[in-house]
């Protein structure tokens, strides 16, 4: 499959990832099933990790669970825990095999948040000092501490949420 080929069929401009369930058309779920190549790290019956088609740097991969999920605000509880044992290990043999100065671990849920594929998916990216990679904060990041009384406020708020997603 040609880069042209995967540009234009699977990184069409998303609406919304929310709600997009279909596994048969998802870049990953094809992954999964052999249809498309893809650089296997390690499986097991749960998760895939595979090499990022598009690296931000040597080594840059992917950890999937192989059940199609769209992102953390739909996982299956059980499927969650068992990519966190297994990002563990992938982010220590990442580090292990090319030393970065650190591991950068990225899960992007929705649109809002900069998520391109609509299958739940994590970023495994070695960083070094210096390079051309990172978040961007803004320029009055950590000039002003927010108030006791309002971050209190919001963590009751969160408190109080239901852990699931609302129907918009």
């Amino acid at each position: 499959m040609s880069l042209h080929e995967i540009r234009t069929i699977y990184f069409k401009p998303l609406r919304s990832v929310t709600n997009m369930s279909d596994n048969e058309s998802c870049l990953f779920c094809k992954i999964v099933r052999g249809e498309i190549p893809a650089s296997v790290i390690f499986e097991d019956k749960f998760t895939m990790a595979f090499m990022d088609i598009f690296p931000i740097s040597k080594g840059h991969c992917l950890l999937i669970p192989k059940q199609h999920h769209v992102n953390m605000l739909d996982v299956d509880i059980k499927v969650a825990k068992r990519l966190g044992v297994r990002l563990a290990e992938l982010t220590r043999k990442v580090h292990s095999a090319f030393e970065p100065d650190g591991v950068i671990n990225v899960i992007a849920n929705g649109v809002g948040a900069g998520q391109e594929v609509p299958h739940l998916h994590i970023h495994v990216i070695p960083r070094n000092e210096g390079d051309k990679f990172g978040f961007l904060f803004p320029d009055d990041y950590r000039e002003e501490m927010a108030p006791r009384d309002e971050l209190d406020s919001v963590a009751k708020t969160i408190r109080a949420s239901s852990d699931l997603p609302s129907s918009k």
